[in-house]
């Protein structure tokens, strides 16, 4: 079985070197690598050309943002699922490819993992939970980097480009259809950074509105768009008021995340 393993990044070469040291170095072989560079100019293209590993396909070129590069990966990969880690995500340890990949039995079913959420001084194990799988999911959606997207997925659904903030979570609710599989290991490490850690201001939060209405309304995704709506006025004025690591403090203590 090969997994393809999609890297997007844009001038942030050490955290790019920590990725790809992370998936070259896994006991798991059978993988292809595919790099999505949007043009760096901080030595990233130097590196990539720098890496003799076979199995290692990239392309360095002026994208239209995080989802765009991310379609480009998913243009260039082949194989039976395909991961996206972003520069600074790793994996677990050297082995845990490995054992998910041998718990994976069916090829048309999205399969995912718990991942540990680092941040500033903060971290969580996503998701938390000891209940039922089939009731936690009707509520929450997995941790996108934690996702096997099987072939017949991520070749015919792209990341939707009109959605600048929230198209991963577009492209899960579409994955789902297909059934979730859990495994309960830890396998990513995912770093907190860019848009993901910030307070929005007023017209950032009107940007993510008319997001959500395209996104519940008109896709027809959820029937409690308006609830989205107004979490995400509420969590940006707490955000500004009490500052971002509080604010996820907060909300890892109300969830119960260990």
């Amino acid at each position: 079985m090969t997994i393809s393993i999609i890297t997007v990044t844009y001038n942030d070469l050490e955290n790019l070197r920590k990725t790809v040291n992370s998936v070259l170095f896994q006991s798991y072989e059978n993988i292809e690598y595919i790099i999505v560079d949007g043009g760096s100019t901080d030595g990233t293209k130097e590196f990539l050309e720098s890496i003799k590993d076979k199995r290692v396909k990239w392309i360095s070129e002026k994208d239209s943002g995080l989802y765009d590069a991310m379609n480009k990966g998913s243009e260039l990969a082949s194989g039976d699922f395909a991961i996206f880690l972003n520069a600074g995500d790793t994996f677990i340890d050297d082995e845990i490819l490995e054992k998910v990949v041998k718990r994976i039995k069916d090829k048309n079913k999205v399969y995912f993992t718990r991942a540990k959420v680092v941040g500033d001084n903060i971290e969580w194990i996503y998701p938390s939970f000891n209940e039922k799988l089939d009731k936690w999911i009707k509520k929450n959606l997995p941790n996108h980097q934690s996702m096997f997207f099987p072939k017949i997925f991520y070749k015919n659904y792209k990341y939707d480009l009109k959605l600048n903030t929230t198209a991963d979570i577009d492209y899960k609710f579409a994955a789902k259809k297909l059934g979730f599989e859990f495994v309960d290991e830890i396998m990513i490490i995912f770093k907190l950074g860019g848009i993901s850690t910030k307070c929005f201001n007023f017209k950032e939060v009107l940007r993510k509105v008319r997001e959500l209405i395209y996104r519940d309304f008109k896709k027809k995704l959820r029937l409690k768009g308006i609830i989205d709506i107004i979490k995400t006025i509420l969590k940006s004025l707490i955000c500004n008021i009490i500052g971002y690591n509080l604010l996820m403090k907060i909300i890892i203590k109300l969830k119960g995340y260990k």
